[in-house]
């Protein structure tokens, strides 16, 4: 894999980091908003898919659906990815945007996101590591 390649991909996976602790960090503040940590919770799972797509030379696309992303994987990748409830994630791409879309995210929409967002950085993680042998984020 070309150094450009694993760069990349690092790039990537540093950023859905940051989302995930902006999550994170958001849900625990006092009088914290729980559609915004829904918002990031989905931003690190979409960065996340996305490094793991730059790690196999597939250009991500600009798309937010993570069960789409997903499928854009070798087959075993996908399957790791969607065994988590990657739609749920899904919904606070674009419709947890504007208020006329889905219900108001409540405390435990937020929990649950984060959770999500933690389970497909792990997978990513791990799938990063057999096939860079890890990138240091």
């Amino acid at each position: 894999m070309s150094p450009e390649i694993v760069e990349a991909a690092r790039l990537w996976l540093r950023w859905a980091n940051e989302d995930f602790v902006m999550a994170e960090r958001s849900n625990r503040m006092e009088g914290f908003v729980p559609r915004c940590v829904c918002m990031w919770s989905h931003e690190s799972g979409e960065k996340a898919m996305k490094a793991l797509l730059v790690a196999y030379d597939i250009d991500p696309p600009k798309q937010h659906d993570l069960a789409r992303l997903a499928l854009r994987l070798p087959p075993a990748a996908a399957d790791a990815l969607l065994a988590i409830d990657v739609d749920e994630l899904s919904r606070w791409a674009i419709e947890g945007r504007y208020p006329a879309d889905l219900d108001e995210a409540k405390e435990a929409d937020a929990a649950r996101a984060i959770q999500l967002a933690g389970d497909v950085l792990r997978v990513v993680r791990s799938l990063l590591d057999e096939r860079v042998g890890g990138l240091g984020a």
